[in-house]
């Protein structure tokens, strides 16, 4: 099977068997499938925090600094949703200091956006912090910047509903 296939599965397991779960998610050598897996178990754990140490350690081993960031998103929103706001913000921040040197300048759009969607799952105050990053680093007058900070004005100003794209 694949990272993917595994990833998936655990996502389904994760709602209401984290022991098999668990062990779908060992299997796993792809660190950012990985880290996605631990993060769906946290989202379901009885004890979530040791799977959200298990999803950083595994972002951690991305290949680059998109990789190492962006994937990030799903602990911070699985954290987020179990009321961890503390850990989530934490999680947040060092997420944040990672993306924002990620190169091309395109990537780090995408790695922020991603991290914007996930810190409004912990409040409205967070996103905005997460979109003045955004502001401040992609300046660029690539597409992906452009929209980045078109997208994420809009959803801060409530014209657009924040989107979940993948958690």
């Amino acid at each position: 099977m694949t990272p993917t296939s595994y990833r998936n599965q655990v996502a389904q397991l994760a709602k209401t068997n984290v022991l098999k779960a668990t062990e779908v998610a060992k299997k796993i050598n792809d660190p950012w499938f990985h880290a996605q897996a631990w993060s769906h178990l946290a989202r379901y754990a009885d004890e979530p925090l040791p799977f959200a140490r298990k999803a950083a350690k595994s972002a951690a081993e991305g290949n680059d600094d998109y990789q190492r960031s962006a994937v990030r998103a799903w602990e911070i929103a699985a954290l987020a949703e179990r009321k961890l706001f503390e850990h989530a913000r934490r999680s947040l921040a060092e997420a944040l200091e990672v993306a924002a040197s990620v190169t091309p300048v395109s990537s780090r759009a995408e790695s922020l956006v991603l991290l914007f969607q996930a810190a409004f799952k912990i409040s409205k105050q967070d996103a905005a912090g997460a979109a003045e990053v955004l502001r401040n680093v992609c300046t660029s007058t690539h597409w992906r910047s452009k929209r980045a900070l078109k997208d994420v004005g809009m959803m801060l100003s409530g014209e657009r509903p924040p989107r979940e794209f993948f958690w």
